[in-house]
C-alpha cells in the first residue's frame, strides 16, 4: 500500500496543472553593497625608519644635480632637505620628515605604495608656490612625508613628484623582522 501511495503521489505530481500564483504586490528594493572605509592604515609588511632622514634619498633619485647637500632642515626635528637647481628660488625643494603614526589627513587622496602601503596625498598653493605632501605609513607607531615645493609649478606635476619620491624613498625603509 505504501508503494502505491508514493506512486500515486508521484503521479499526480507530474500530471498537476501549475497554480497560477498572482504577481507580488510587495515592492523589491534591490542590494547594494556598502564599503565601510577603515581608519586604521594598510601595513603589509611592517618596516623601520632609518636613524637618518637624509638616508631615504640620494642624488641619483633626483632628475638635475642637487645645489647643496642634503641635511636636516632648520628648526623642524627629524627632517632632512634637498634642493635641486642651482640654488635659486625657483628650484625644486624637497623635505623628507620623519612622523608619528600615520593618520590619513582629511581631504586627501588616499594610494598604496611599495607592498601594499597606506599613503595620503595632498597639495596647497598660494603666491606662485605649489607644495604637496605625500605621507606613508611605516609601521604601526612610525610614518614619513615627503613634501615637494616648487615656484610656478602646477599642482599635477609637483603631486607627481612628491608621490615619485615617496616611492622610492619607501624602497629604502628596512623591513623589520
Amino acid at each position: 500500500m505504501k508503494r502505491h501511495l508514493l506512486l500515486l503521489l508521484l503521479v499526480a505530481g507530474c500530471t498537476a496543472t501549475p497554480v497560477a500564483t498572482p504577481p507580488d504586490t510587495v515592492s523589491r528594493t534591490p542590494t547594494t553593497t556598502t564599503t565601510v572605509a577603515t581608519t586604521s592604515p594598510r601595513i603589509d609588511t611592517p618596516r623601520k625608519l632609518p636613524a637618518d632622514p637624509c638616508l631615504l634619498l640620494t642624488a641619483a633619485d633626483f632628475d638635475t644635480p642637487l645645489s647643496d647637500t642634503p641635511q636636516p632642515y632648520p628648526n623642524m626635528p627629524r627632517s632632512c632637505v634637498f634642493r635641486e637647481g642651482s640654488g635659486a628660488e625657483t628650484d625644486l625643494i624637497v623635505l623628507v620628515v620623519f612622523a608619528d603614526a600615520y593618520v590619513r589627513p582629511a581631504d586627501t587622496m588616499e594610494m598604496l605604495v611599495g607592498d601594499g602601503h597606506s599613503a595620503a596625498s595632498s597639495c596647497v598653493t598660494g603666491s606662485g608656490v605649489v607644495e604637496c605632501t605625500t605621507l606613508v605609513a611605516v609601521n604601526a607607531t612610525e610614518s614619513f612625508k615627503v613634501i615637494a615645493h616648487l615656484r610656478n609649478g602646477n599642482p599635477d606635476q609637483v603631486a607627481s613628484l612628491s608621490q615619485g619620491y615617496a616611492k622610492s624613498a619607501f624602497k629604502r625603509v628596512l623591513v623589520t623582522s
